[in-house]
């Protein structure tokens, strides 16, 4: 009697009919002032098809994914106001035969040599294809371990394979793919695996062209807490292979996190907890996340013994423009639609060397609707970054959007089916997941220089080399307050050049407007992690988060930061971005108002590789 309760799942999805044409809508040219020349370079350079406009390819993208002319019109409305971005892939492949729409994925490596064997061909598959791969390592025994004939060599030579794997194919490819590697803190080989993208030692032995992160447990955080011996333990057998000081092990991770950026930190205990309840009651597991560590979806052999390569697609709103579509009805609705059609599309054509991903795309249906604009918002209102005001938008923002995305979800289950996890479970939800908050660097740009995700911005001038050159990016809503006050000028720019793109030191500006334009590396990095901890209950995936950090950092600040992270429920932690000591403070030249002819680094590095797949 209680399965004849359920709702029936939704079927195998049939291909989209076929879509509008964006010869169907009314297109508004004007709106192309609404992108900087920044913003319009990087379209031309990466996503425009040739001859088409920048109101042609929103078009392309609204009528590739929509339900039908009006929903179409809709989207092609939000697009072009810059109230949201697809991910980049859904860009540059929408509408066309090119490419798949979707390019971030997340699978497991059994233990076994033909599990490994068939890991490294599905990332050879996804890489070609420029995904974005997120690649668990836990369940292969460590080095020593015994198997059939023998010993195991441990998962560091195998990591290195996939290592030249991801380069070979990426070299080859329009669209680069990249990978991370993730290994539980428990595991025997975890102390080697924090060195190898280290060049100093064995090369054999290293990966450096990958990125590498780690799931971190309850367990070991206590034992961290307590000063506790810590236990590795057999992938396989779950015996102790030998013990480690919690403490010192804690150190090497966040001291290899200050001086590398890495590894990722996916706290796996607080993620699992936070699985949707039919999820967790069908037994699934979350192992790994992707190369942002932003998606937190199950992987490997499911309740149907069949094994899960995690899939999500993305679009981003943008919260520089909320009062524009806060109050607009079924605009997130609309959003989630596109998105449940990019998933259909991606799950009619996916080649079968993708049929893991496939299969856990149709099982899960889950997305990741995300945010960027959050610090050009609170600018362009006045309000500082570190404060209570941000704290209260944070809240409303997160929770508006998580209930409409809820809403839109039960209102595609009744209309379309619930996806089959929910289904199993007599649960209404079209999506498993809806929202994660990934990096967004290259749609922000797109859409009007916004600040990236829910990040404070790294300098208030920076320079961008493009393949259409060189581009002084400067914050407007501070050369807005300068030219009201007569100093929106070439030497006070150069100024704040020299002074690492931070404003602290200008007279003209009185000390509530130096607040809310401090940059990252000013902003007091616990208001970053209260901010994400606040919003995480609304985040049913998790959120791309960096730490800003000076090089000299006081070791205990450095672990409260991160101890509290994980206290407070934050699922993850991105990069480490540490300032050095030793860069010097002017870093390049404006002449006039022309950019100087060679790029300038401002305020934060930028050589910590972005994945395109999420952004």
């Amino acid at each position: 009697m209680a399965n004849a309760l359920r709702p029936s799942p939704a079927p195998l999805p049939a291909p989209l009919a076929a879509p509008p044409r964006p010869s169907d809508l009314r297109l508004d040219r004007s709106r192309d002032d609404l992108l900087t020349a920044f913003g319009k370079a990087t379209l031309n350079d990466r996503y425009l098809l040739e001859g088409e406009s920048y109101q042609d390819m929103f078009a392309r993208v609204s009528c590739a994914f929509a339900d039908d002319v009006p929903h179409a019109q809709r989207l092609y409305d939000a697009m072009s106001r810059l109230w949201f971005m697809p991910a980049t892939p859904v860009l540059s492949n929408g509408g066309t035969n090119r490419g798949l729409p979707i390019s971030c994925f997340l699978n497991s490596v059994p233990d076994s040599l033909d599990g490994i064997v068939n890991t490294w061909n599905e990332n050879v598959w996804l890489a070609s294809n420029g995904g974005g791969i997120g690649t668990y390592w836990g369940r292969v025994r460590s080095i020593g371990e015994k198997v059939r004939g023998g010993v195991t060599s441990g998962i560091i030579p195998f990591i290195h394979v996939m290592d030249g794997l991801t380069l070979a194919i990426s070299q080859g490819s329009l669209r680069r793919g990249s990978a991370a590697v993730y290994l539980d803190v428990h595991h025997p080989e975890i102390e080697e695996f924090l060195e190898i993208r280290k060049a100093s030692g064995d090369f054999n032995r290293k990966g450096l062209n990958l990125h590498h992160g780690i799931n971190v447990t309850d367990e070991f955080m206590h034992a961290v807490r307590d000063g506790a011996m810590f236990a590795l333990r057999s992938p396989k057998t779950n015996e102790v292979i030998r013990e480690v000081n919690a403490r010192q092990l804690w150190q090497r991770i966040l001291e290899t996190r200050l001086q590398t950026g890495e590894p990722y930190l996916l706290f796996i205990d607080t993620v699992n907890r936070a699985l949707p309840k039919h999820q967790r009651e069908l037994g699934l597991k979350v192992s790994t996340s992707n190369l942002c560590s932003e998606i937190t979806l199950p992987t490997g052999i499911d309740h149907r013994d069949e094994e899960r390569t995690a899939v999500c697609c993305l679009s981003s709103l943008n919260l520089e423009t909320w009062h524009e579509w806060c109050d607009a009805p079924d605009f997130i609705e609309d959003v989630m639609r596109f998105l449940d059609n990019v998933l259909t599309h991606f799950i009619t054509v996916a080649p079968d060397g993708m049929k893991r991903a496939r299969y856990a795309a149709l099982r899960e249906r889950s997305v990741g609707l995300g945010v960027m604009g959050f610090h050009s918002f609170l600018q362009a209102e006045g309000i500082p970054f570190e404060g209570a005001l941000a704290k209260s938008w944070n809240m409303k923002m997160f929770r508006k959007i998580r209930r409409a995305a809820d809403a839109a979800s039960v209102a595609l289950a009744k209309e379309r089916g619930p996806c089959p996890d929910a289904a199993e479970r007599g649960i209404m939800a079209r999506f498993s997941h809806k929202l994660s908050i990934a990096p967004t660097a290259s749609i922000s740009i797109i859409c009007g220089g916004t600040s990236a995700c829910v990040e404070p911005i790294p300098a208030n001038i920076y320079i961008h080399k493009t393949l259409s050159g060189a581009f002084a990016v400067r914050n407007r809503h501070l050369a807005a307050i300068l030219a009201r006050k007569g100093a929106d000028t070439p030497a006070v720019w150069q100024s704040i050049i020299e002074h690492e793109g931070s404003v602290a030191h200008l007279d003209v500006l009185n000390e509530q407007e130096k607040a809310v334009f401090r940059t990252a590396f000013e902003i007091d990095q616990r208001w970053v992690v209260d901010l994400a901890a606040d919003r995480a209950p609304y985040v049913c995936q998790s959120q791309s988060i960096n730490l800003y950090l000076p090089a000299d950092i006081d070791k205990w600040d450095l672990h409260m930061l991160h101890w509290t992270a994980w206290k407070r429920g934050m699922k993850s932690l991105y990069y480490c971005r540490s300032k050095s000591i030793s860069r010097a403070a002017f870093a390049g030249k404006l002449a006039g108002n022309e950019a100087a002819a060679t790029p300038m680094q401002v305020a934060a590095h930028t050589d910590y590789e972005e994945c395109l797949a999420c952004q």
